[in-house]
């Protein structure tokens, strides 16, 4: 089951209801941190398509492990796939910070189906 909740540029985003948000870290929205079978995100930037894990998701953004060279501030859309119910999610977004480990995406649009 999914919560709906108004999402940035006032539309609508949803997110599983059973996710666990807390404030602990200083964030507006709470993570959810994945330790079995990983979501997966079909990213497409202006210059190349993959698909990497997403190491935790939150209703603004998600962290990506990848290794592939960003910008901050670089667009990409990603479709999100949750194995564990097989449901997808469009998303638009922009590289919000980098690590060594892979990047962090902001949110910005998301596409009902």
């Amino acid at each position: 089951m999914f919560v709906c909740t108004t999402g940035v540029f006032g539309m609508a985003k949803s997110y599983p209801k059973n996710w666990h948000l807390n404030h602990m870290d200083g964030r507006n929205c709470g993570r959810k941190r994945f330790s079995e079978v990983l979501p997966t995100a079909a990213c497409k930037t202006r210059d190349s398509a993959f698909i990497a894990p997403i190491c935790n998701i939150s209703s603004n953004g998600a962290f990506i492990k990848t290794t592939r060279k960003f910008s901050v501030g670089q667009e990409v859309a990603m479709t999100i796939t949750f194995p564990s119910t097989g449901e997808s999610h469009m998303v638009t977004g922009e590289i919000a910070r980098i690590t060594s480990q892979g990047v962090g995406v902001s949110f910005k649009v998301f596409f009902k189906d």
